[in-house]
């Protein structure tokens, strides 16, 4: 019995997993450990990957996201992205928005409530019972967007945001919950 403690056991898949999520999340505090303030300063640029989920399909987003503060307490962020096909329906999405990011000196944390317009292209695609080909048909809509993110200044040049909108566009409106990390220069 003795002899059995002594052998050595080997690493299971959920201890290899519990070691990368706690070496992903020492990594990202270090990162984070030097001190930068979240307020944007005048002509401020951030550009960045995005992902999360729309409800409207209930399926995944990516794209990218750009923003310029045009002042410490107002920014523009234009974004373009897909919407995975799900339930036969998919879409290109283009949103320019405003930021009016609301935070304190030298704090890393900063809160924005948003507005904007956003235009999306909803592909529907059917099969057609005769031929067996796939049928689309195409709906392009002009819409408003209303919402609120948070942003996290981890150093100098990366930021790390949350953002949840809704679009209110005819025959399509739907919530998107996206994350992003973004180089700021």
């Amino acid at each position: 019995m003795l002899r059995a403690a002594l052998l050595p056991v080997p690493a299971s898949a959920g201890l290899l997993d519990s070691l990368r999520r706690t070496s992903v999340a020492l990594l990202l505090i270090l990162i984070c450990s030097s001190a930068a303030s979240a307020l944007p300063r005048k002509g401020e640029k951030s550009f960045g990957p995005r992902a999360g989920y729309v409800t409207r399909n209930n399926s995944a987003l990516a794209g990218l996201s750009f923003d310029y503060a045009f002042s410490r307490h107002f920014r523009v962020a234009p974004s373009i992205g897909i919407f995975f096909r799900h339930e036969d329906l998919d879409a290109l999405n283009i949103d320019i928005d405003a930021h009016f990011p609301i935070g304190r000196d030298g704090s890393r944390w900063t809160f924005y409530p948003l507005a904007g317009i956003g235009y999306q292209s909803w592909v529907r695609h059917e099969l057609d019972e005769q031929t067996h080909d796939d049928v689309t048909a195409h709906s392009n809509c002009l819409g408003f967007n209303a919402g609120a993110g948070i942003d996290l200044r981890c150093n100098g040049n990366l930021k790390l945001g949350l953002e949840a909108k809704y679009t209110l566009i005819r025959h399509y409106p739907g919530a998107q919950i996206a994350a992003r990390i973004a180089y700021t220069f």
